[in-house]
């Protein structure tokens, strides 16, 4: 299983904003985010739009604009992060043994393998969303070991 960037970089993102938040006065601009991290600005862009969107943080407009946290950084969840970049954490395609149309399974010895296995998976699932949930932006700017 790997993540895409968007995951990832969000991640990164949010922890740079918590950092540098603490480091100058006034809201942070994406393109300091972006200095930091060596993630473009205008993919950055296009996360804040979902990280804004679904109340993780608030922006500024104008000059000296950026952004900042819209809730404390105790409050915000790794797991939430990852889902408002709509980043699936499912190590496996297939979630539904109904349909196998809808499998990614390539041959019908496969399909029946996977639905055999499929409950393994939806149990790591499970337990991948339990440990990101149990993660706090706070913890990671702590110094948090997993």
């Amino acid at each position: 299983m790997k993540l895409s960037t968007k995951g990832r970089y969000s991640v990164r993102a949010m922890v740079s904003l918590g950092i540098l938040s603490n480091t100058q006065t006034g809201p942070v601009s994406l393109k300091d985010i972006s200095q930091v991290e060596g993630i473009s600005v205008s993919y950055l862009e296009q996360l804040f739009v979902h990280l804004r969107r679904s109340g993780l943080v608030k922006s500024v407009r104008g000059p000296g604009g950026g952004y900042h946290f819209a809730r404390q950084p105790e409050d915000i969840y790794l797991d939430e992060i990852m889902a408002v970049v709509k980043e699936s954490i499912n190590p496996v395609d297939c979630r539904s043994c109904e349909n196998f149309e809808e499998l990614a399974c390539d041959s019908a010895e496969l399909r029946n393998a996977c639905c055999v296995t499929r409950p393994m998976w939806e149990d790591l699932d499970e337990k991948i969303g339990s440990f990101l949930k149990s993660i706090s932006l706070a913890d990671l700017l702590k110094g948090r070991k997993a």
